[in-house]
């Protein structure tokens, strides 16, 4: 008798932690969610080159769109972190190091000229 006491309590344990799931479609027109898209910052090297840096996200990752003044947009993927934890984007052709708490940044090209953007 015990044993099968057990038994049902270790079953009705067992029924109670099922998850109830829902597949319900995340879009809702009146959300007031916010854009997965931050707004777009102007930053500046030293020599005065500026560039557009626009951080959103990619799946589940973050991502980041830069435009220099007059060159085409580039698309970069987070890849790693640097030693203080802040994002590393990177391409086939450059590199993102975000700094500040995305209100600066390195970047750097293929060859390794880097610079410093604020």
């Amino acid at each position: 008798m015990k044993k099968l006491t057990l038994f049902l309590v270790a079953l009705f344990f067992l029924n109670a932690c099922k998850k109830q799931s829902e597949n319900k479609p995340i879009t809702d027109r009146n959300s007031k969610e916010e854009s997965l898209v931050q707004k777009a910052s102007k930053l500046k090297n030293d020599q005065g080159e500026e560039i557009q840096v626009t951080y959103f996200a990619e799946g589940g990752v973050v991502a980041v769109k830069i435009q220099k003044t007059g060159d085409k947009e580039l698309k970069l993927s987070a890849k790693t972190t640097n030693a203080k934890g802040n994002p590393i984007f990177t391409n086939e052709e450059v590199m993102w190091e975000m700094t500040q708490d995305g209100r600066a940044g390195k970047l750097t090209d293929k060859e390794g000229n880097s610079s410093d953007y604020q």
